[in-house]
């Protein structure tokens, strides 16, 4: 997530497209590439805010409670998180879809019924599996311990849907703005709890639900917010919500598990794994702040997509799927000397996670074009296809993992990341090829327009952001 149009918020500091987004029909809703990229510039400038406060707080962490501890705490949220993923059933991505075609008659209390019913649910579900779980992959952690991180489900559930409100009416300042200060609060939860009164991995447990609890009713009151000076045109029925989503599921589930299987077969191959899930858990962390300008561009390119014209879309994605190629390389080769540097200055204990993770920055750079042509997929109304990719990527990264775990560690771990991601990469690149009509290497190879166009925008949405203030 992974993460208003009124009071502080100003949309105009983006410029119209995002100011303008929730008065104008469908039709309209597909801006030009110019304000398109104005609005995924902008929510990844404010994510790189946001990512500094989250290594932070992951360094903060890891001093605080050691290899083991910070091991025992993923377990313990990775658990709840890896439930959530499997309770969506897409739905974000309908809300968005729905939301985008300004359908959004009811949407939002429907948010509210799917996260209790499912959240529900899987809690009952954990407490009946609760002594398999301890023999496998949750062994040696607290029962309660587990189900306190649970009772976190059907708040994680509810802000992901009406996260996936916001994302359709394009809010983009709004969405920054409440990661950016659901950040902070963890930072303050961390000093607070473990920090000054000492809880440990409890206290951690306790800051991810309370933060949890908080990016809910955050996302729950920006949802209202965007939709509420509208007009909708109908109501969507529960049915056609679930129909959408449930496309779109296998695609989700498959790209979690593909990121994220890893964790588990380490937890279930090795003989001690929490010290090298700790190390393995510090570089995923930091390998995957090379997302924020993927992520930043499929969440706000679905919804392009989905609203706007067919022949605009296999015009712009290969240019979007390069530039956004171009960016992630870049960010991951400028991080890996910086992580170096912070993890043997301040955290030395943890420098065996460097070589999984030169590995895993890697991987993120492979995995770029996959987030990108999966939101131009779903925008097209052809999930399916982005669900089977990321299924035989999934086959993939477990056989790999299988492989290599017992002979090389958290190494072969993400070893299978980043061949994996190569594969649904390649894959979901020949499809968009096919469906474009645009030759494969132009989803891969950067050209000079791309480089002059990044920069181009950058500086004019620097200009649209600091012209606000100097005027004041």
């Amino acid at each position: 997530m992974t993460p208003g149009e009124d009071g502080p918020i100003d949309p105009e500091a983006l410029g119209p497209a995002i100011s303008e987004a929730g008065r104008q029909p469908p039709a309209a809703a597909a801006s030009p590439a110019g304000s398109f990229s104005s609005r995924v510039l902008a929510y990844f400038l404010s994510q790189v805010l946001t990512a500094g406060l989250g290594l932070f707080n992951g360094f903060l962490l890891a001093h605080l409670i050691g290899p083991e501890g910070r091991g025992d705490y993923y377990l313990l949220t990775f658990y709840p998180t890896t439930l959530m993923a499997l309770g969506q059933l897409g739905l974000p991505q309908a809300f968005t879809f729905f939301s985008a075609r300004r359908q959004f008659d009811g949407l939002i209390s429907r948010t509210i019924a799917f996260a209790l019913v499912i959240g529900s649910f899987l809690f009952l579900a954990t407490v009946v599996l609760l002594p398999e779980l301890q023999e496998t992959f949750l062994r040696g952690l607290e029962p309660i311990a587990i189900l306190v991180g649970v009772a976190a489900l059907p708040f994680m559930l509810n802000a992901n849907f009406t996260t996936g409100i916001v994302v359709g009416r394009q809010s983009a300042f709004g969405m920054a703005l409440i990661y950016v200060a659901g950040n902070a609060l963890t930072t303050v939860l961390i000093l607070l709890l473990v920090g000054a009164l000492g809880l440990g991995v409890w206290g951690a447990l306790v800051g991810f639900v309370v933060s949890f609890v908080a990016y809910a009713a955050a996302f729950f009151v920006l949802s209202l917010r965007v939709t509420r000076h509208l007009t909708s045109e109908g109501a969507v029925a529960t049915g056609r919500l679930l129909a959408y989503g449930l496309q779109l599921f296998p695609a989700n589930i498959s790209q979690f598990f593909a990121a994220r299987t890893d964790v588990f077969l380490l937890a279930a191959l090795l003989a001690e794994p929490s010290a090298p899930i700790g190390y393995y858990s510090l570089a995923v962390g930091i390998a995957e702040l090379v997302f924020l300008f993927p992520n930043a561009v499929s969440t706000f390119f679905f919804p392009h997509v989905a609203a706007g014209n067919r022949e605009d879309s296999h015009r712009q994605v290969g240019a979007v799927s390069r530039v956004t190629l171009l960016l992630t390389a870049f960010g991951a080769i400028a991080l890996a000397p910086l992580a170096t540097l912070a993890i043997v200055l301040f955290i030395p204990t943890f420098t065996p996670a460097l070589p999984a993770l030169f590995v895993l920055l890697a991987g993120t750079i492979a995995m770029g074009p996959t987030r990108v042509l999966g939101g131009y997929l779903a925008g097209l109304r052809r999930p399916g296809l982005a669900s089977a990719v990321n299924l035989s990527a999934l086959a993939a990264n477990v056989a790999l993992n299988v492989l290599f775990i017992p002979r090389f560690g958290i190494i072969g771990s993400a070893a299978a990341v980043l061949v994996s991601s190569v594969i649904s990469s390649l894959v979901c690149s020949a499809i968009a090829a096919r469906l474009s009509s645009e030759p494969l290497h132009a989803f891969w190879l950067p050209r000079m327009s791309d480089i002059r166009f990044a920069v181009d925008t950058a500086r004019d949405l620097a200009v649209r952001i600091l012209r606000p203030r100097s005027a004041g």
